[in-house]
């Protein structure tokens, strides 16, 4: 299992398929894991994150992570805006699941980001 970052930089076959992806799930209704329940039952308010989440389309531009096994994506990752403070971080499976949340300081530009955890794509010459 190997994993990509948005600051570090996907192939573009990746993102092709995680726009098909993404399309494939349009009429897909969002679940949750009993993991990403417990986590938004924490959140201050986690009734109107989950409506939120619940209305929200899916968006390659709103990916910051991809997890591929076997050259697959099971696993996306989310940062989202939900209000002026905090964004909503939510881990995705293929099937369209909520496997974690979480909220964050809009602000945080992930200066912790352990870039040994992610694979570096081949440099492409930008034109």
């Amino acid at each position: 299992m190997v994993k990509y970052h948005k600051n570090i930089g996907f192939y573009p076959c990746h993102e092709a398929e995680a726009k098909s992806l993404i399309a494939s799930l349009f009429y897909r209704k969002i679940a949750f894991s009993s993991h990403a329940v417990n986590e938004l039952m924490v959140e201050p308010q986690a009734e109107k994150i989950g409506r939120y989440l619940y209305l929200y389309t899916l968006n390659f531009d709103d990916i910051f992570e991809i997890v591929i096994d076997a050259g697959i994506i099971q696993k996306m990752g989310f940062r989202i805006k939900f209000d002026e403070n905090r964004d909503i971080i939510f881990i995705m499976n293929r099937e369209k699941m909520v496997i974690t949340l979480w909220t964050n300081d809009k602000n945080d530009i992930h200066k912790t980001l352990k870039k040994d955890l992610y694979c570096k794509p081949l440099s492409f010459n930008k034109i």
